[in-house]
This record gives C-alpha cells, sequence and structure tokens, in this order.
C-alpha cells in the first residue's frame, strides 16, 4: 500500500468486493411452515365439512404466505441443488414425515373442495328451477303488449354466502 493510500481516511479507500455467503437452507423453517400449511388445510377441510364457506376466506391470506415461501425455498433448492447434500438426515426423515402428513391433508382437503362445489351447485340448480316455475316468462312484442317469451328467460343473482 502506498503512503498516499495509508494517509487516505478508510472511507475514500477502495473496499475489495465482499464474497457472499452461500445460501442456507433452513430444514427446520420448512418444515414448520408445511406443518403449518397441512394445519390450514385441516381446518380448511373442517370448515367445508361444516359448510361453513364463508369463514374459509379469513384462511387465505396466510395460506398464501405459507405457498410463497415455500416457494421460496424450492427455488432456491433448485438455483442451488447442491444443498440437498447439507440437509442432516434427521431433518430429512421429519421432513418426510410433515409431507405424508401434509399429502393426506391436502387429498382430503381436495374431496372435501369437491364435494362442497357439488352441493353448491346443486343448490344453485335447486333454485333456478323453483324460480323457473314460478316465474312468467313475459316479454313485449312488436306492438308494445307483453306477451309470453318464445324462449326461456331468466336473470337471478345469488351472493357468495351458503
Amino acid at each position: 500500500m502506498t503512503q498516499e493510500a495509508q494517509q487516505q481516511e478508510p472511507s475514500q479507500q477502495a473496499e475489495l468486493p465482499k464474497k457472499s455467503e452461500p445460501p442456507k437452507l433452513k430444514m427446520q423453517n420448512i418444515i414448520t411452515l408445511t406443518a403449518r400449511l397441512a394445519q390450514l388445510l385441516a381446518e380448511e377441510a373442517d370448515l367445508l365439512t361444516a359448510m361453513k364457506v364463508g369463514s374459509i376466506k379469513a384462511l387465505q391470506q396466510e395460506k398464501l404466505f405459507l405457498v410463497n415461501a415455500l416457494d421460496a425455498q424450492r427455488k432456491l433448492i433448485d438455483k442451488h441443488p447442491q444443498l440437498i447434500e447439507t440437509i442432516p438426515s434427521q431433518d430429512k426423515h421429519d421432513l418426510k414425515e410433515v409431507v405424508e402428513v401434509f399429502n393426506n391433508v391436502l387429498a382430503e382437503n381436495h374431496r372435501k373442495l369437491l364435494l362442497a362445489k357439488e352441493v353448491n351447485h346443486k343448490i344453485v340448480q335447486a333454485i333456478t328451477d323453483v324460480v323457473m316455475k314460478n316465474t312468467r316468462r313475459m316479454a313485449y312484442n312488436e306492438k308494445g303488449a307483453t306477451g309470453i317469451a318464445p324462449y326461456e328467460t331468466l336473470s337471478v343473482t345469488l351472493n357468495e354466502r351458503i
């Protein structure tokens, strides 16, 4: 180092680029995130069973946060596949168990969602049938008089509550 460089203030000296630390995979965080997501899906399945569909909305923000956090970890592994080799065997075992529980809860949640969708469809169809039977199909003709419409007409609005 020259005498001039030594006399300069530290802020004026050129800084050497710092070597970035290699990314670390925090398996306990992944396990915890996966377990919490499984718990939320189980809560959602319970709400679906009770047909409390409106209450499910309260779970969505946390579910989205967890999915995004897990997706970020997946992207980290995709970018640095060597990280998989750094996972301790106990963490691998724990993650396998949590993922198995998660997959079972996910399958149950999926079945409940399909069932709730079918029930909802049948309710809407029943309402539509009742309204069609009790509504006159009236329309204006070319002379302005009302008469029977030549085609089925129905206009019904349903809100999102069940």
